[in-house]
């Protein structure tokens, strides 16, 4: 029988694919997110960071941070490995072509019977030969796995979206806190410098005799929990500096500042869209989709595992005791040999592979489910938060301005005898209080707006 006539037997028998379709996970996804203004509007996820992230500061932070990110460079490499693997699993559908070229020089020993006595003792060979391996699919196994490796490509893609943007509202983040670190640090360094002059005042009106040494132990006390704050402040800012520099994939330093963010929450309006493409937007949720269908794959490799697979081997080329006719046609020659193996008894460890690849692909359906989950709760909260904190700012104002009026209301009364430093005292306390408050809620309504563009699956595309 000729090579070529097993063909057709062999296409007929690898038409078979064992084990289930690899498939989205089927889920059931809310009407609308919860705290979205507009749920069937564009959403605010479809943005790209450059038209969310308009200072310019900010965006030269995070296009450094994208070029240099020791997690986005591993997270690309990733990719590459897992191209390379799916390659390694196409190939093995195919067959394999190996040469092997040869020649050999022998001179017998009659002793040893090897040739006959005065027969010519030098003996040569040579020898061209291709030889072929190719295992037939016939239970769609390789299919299978090749549909299995495409898709963890199709997941580690995925996954550098995450870190993408993951790393874009890292950095605003972080720029966002550093921010309002300066502008706490500020607002110590002008409270210290008011309360300077408070104590000069105190001071001045004791050695007058109208104020009392502990008046002027409560201006001191007073001006130390403002300078306290000085060098504390100093310290976050100089750590939080070092924490973006490491996000930009560089070694501790400075960060130059430029700009105010205040715009980045002032004109902006927030949606989360449709719910059905907040799934398609989160990076993690695809990844997490693609690694249950890859699971789902590997349950046809295991059911394939279990029944017996057909290789075909052969080899041909040219073989002659001669050089100088190794070439002749007379010196063709070829071997073909099928060859069908399979598990005759394996003490259940087929069937025991089966079943722990179909709970592989169950974990993975249920760390799909999770990851959607959470997406919707991310994604609620973002929104939330970033209805609340544009009420709490609002809120934190007045109260600002409400302590300012306080505060100087006390100091006007203190120096007209009208009362004791106490309530200059507790005034300014609850002023400087506010103040501080009122910065950290304006960085809480910017990082709102990041959080929200991170949950809704922004930043990557």
């Amino acid at each position: 029988m000729r090579p070529l006539f097993l063909l057709p037997s062999v296409l007929f028998a690898s038409a078979c694919v064992l084990g289930p379709d690899p498939g989205s996970p089927q889920m059931k996804t809310p009407a609308s997110i919860r705290g979205d203004a507009a749920p069937h509007g564009a959403s605010f996820g479809d943005k790209a960071w450059r038209s969310v992230f308009t200072d310019s500061t900010l965006r030269t932070l995070i296009a450094r941070s994208l070029k240099n990110n020791p997690d986005l460079v591993a997270a690309t490499y990733q990719i590459e490995a897992a191209r390379a693997q799916a390659g390694i699993a196409r190939a093995a559908g195919f067959p394999m072509l190996n040469g092997n070229a040869n020649a050999a020089s022998n001179y017998a020993s009659p002793n040893a019977g090897q040739a006959a006595p005065g027969a010519d003792r030098h003996s040569e060979s040579y020898g061209l030969t291709a030889l072929l391996s190719w295992e037939i699919d016939l239970w769609g196994g390789i299919r299978r796995n090749n549909q299995a490796a495409r898709a963890r490509l199709l997941e580690a893609q995925y996954q550098r979206d995450a870190v993408l943007t993951s790393l874009v509202a890292s950095v605003a983040s972080a720029y966002i806190d550093l921010k309002n670190l300066d502008e706490r640090l500020a607002i110590s360094r002008r409270t210290t410098e008011s309360r300077k002059k408070s104590l000069d005042l105190v001071t001045a009106r004791r050695n007058g005799g109208v104020s009392s040494d502990l008046e002027v132990g409560q201006a001191e006390a007073l001006l130390s929990q403002a300078q306290v704050l000085i060098p504390v402040t100093e310290q976050a800012i100089a750590a939080k500096e070092n924490e973006i520099r490491v996000l930009l994939g560089e070694y501790p330093g400075g960060i130059t500042r430029g700009g105010s963010l205040d715009s980045l929450g002032s004109s902006l309006h927030i949606a989360g869209g449709l719910p059905s493409s907040l799934m398609e937007r989160r990076p993690d949720l695809s990844a997490a989709n693609q690694a249950f269908q890859a699971a789902t794959a590997d349950i046809g490799v295991a059911e394939a595992l279990r029944f017996p697979s057909l290789s075909l081997t052969g080899s041909g080329g040219l073989i002659s005791t001669d050089l100088h006719n190794l070439l002749e046609k007379k010196s063709g020659a070829y071997s073909i040999a099928p060859q069908l193996t399979g598990p005759l008894f394996d003490a259940g460890s087929s069937k025991a592979r089966v079943l722990a690849a179909k709970a592989k692909a169950e974990i993975a359906r249920s760390a799909y489910e999770k990851a959607a989950q959470q997406a919707f709760q991310e994604s609620a909260d973002a929104l939330h938060g970033y209805q609340k904190t544009g009420e709490i700012i609002a809120e934190e104002t007045k109260l600002v301005t409400s302590q300012k009026n306080v505060s100087a209301l006390a100091l006007e009364r203190f120096q007209g005898g009208a009362s004791s430093y106490l309530e200059v005292l507790d005034a300014e306390r609850s002023l400087f209080t506010a103040e501080l408050d009122l910065a950290d809620a304006r960085a809480n309504r910017l990082k709102s707006v990041v959080q929200a563009y991170r949950a809704l699956g922004g930043g990557w595309k």
